[in-house]
């Protein structure tokens, strides 16, 4: 009888581990491309999920949302993050990435050569050095590719910074470009109107019909003449509600409604996911 009771548990469990192994399965074939800008308050965080492979553009600053909004997203049992992207070393970008690289393995950070002297990011620096993640330098014409085909171009900046120590960080904020099919997501950070008439001068496409709207909708980005570029017809800004700052400001509201593009706020939508379909070829905001 007591042999007959450990053969059915075993049994059970077999059965159990067929069953998590089958969904484990059916989820890295998912071809569905998510692109989530999370909630994270005063900061920007983006996580772009397709299968089982991952990339966070940015954390906020609060290394405890994020874990929370990334355990939303990312299933249990998939422990790895393939790669993360710092746009610049600002506290609201960079301080929840502390905590991602002490639960997460991290294949490699994509960084440019810009320093800060913040307690933040000096311990970032540690974390990716201990953990021996792969370092790539983040600049012009570095690509990263999903097993769906879509392609995460990075844009700006056009070359390695040489003013590494400089006080205005935002000034080398990398934009990336994400292309899914037909469609494009243009991904901005903090990039200021000066580095955008950069782009505009220098023939960069950043054509797109998805825009993260740049430095949580300040009115030193997002320029008339950079919209009449994108073309976007949806606009997301990342912003914390009541923030001190003001933001998003309301003439940069003006400008995108002037050009008559949605607006999405997570501050007042809270996670704002668009799922994209390989067979419709489409992008869409999914309904919360």
């Amino acid at each position: 009888m007591r042999n007959r009771k450990i053969f059915f548990s075993i049994l059970g469990g077999i059965f159990a581990l067929a069953i998590i192994l089958s969904v484990i399965i059916l989820h890295s074939r998912d071809e569905v491309l998510r692109v989530i800008f999370l909630d994270v308050g005063q900061g920007d965080a983006i996580l772009i999920s397709q299968g089982s492979q991952q990339v966070l553009i940015d954390g906020g600053k609060d290394g405890k949302l994020l874990l929370e909004k990334l355990g939303k997203y990312i299933p249990f049992w998939d422990r790895k993050i393939e790669n993360i992207i710092e746009t610049h070393p600002d506290q609201d970008h960079i301080g929840g990435l502390v905590e991602v690289l002490q639960t997460y393995e991290v294949e490699s950070v994509l960084e440019t050569k810009m320093q800060s002297d913040s307690q933040t990011f000096k311990k970032l620096e540690e974390i990716i050095a201990k953990n021996k993640v792969e370092k790539v330098e983040a600049k012009k014409d570095v690509s990263l590719k999903f097993s769906n085909g879509a392609t995460l171009q990075i844009l700006y900046p056009f070359d390695s910074v040489m003013d590494v120590n400089g006080k205005d960080t935002n000034m080398y904020s990398v934009l990336a470009k994400l292309i899914v099919g037909e469609n494009k997501f243009l991904l901005t950070g903090d990039l200021p109107t000066t580095q955008e008439n950069e782009l505009l001068s220098g023939d960069i496409d950043v054509s797109a019909q998805f825009l993260k709207v740049a430095h949580h909708g300040s009115k030193y980005a997002t320029s008339n003449e950079f919209l009449d570029k994108v073309k976007p017809t949806e606009a997301i800004i990342s912003v914390g509600k009541n923030n001190s700052y003001g933001h998003p400001n309301p003439e940069t509201l003006q400008r995108l409604t002037a050009h008559r593009i949605n607006i999405h706020r997570t501050d007042e939508s809270g996670d704002l996911v668009y799922e994209c379909f390989q067979l419709t070829n489409k992008c869409v905001l999914k309904a919360l």
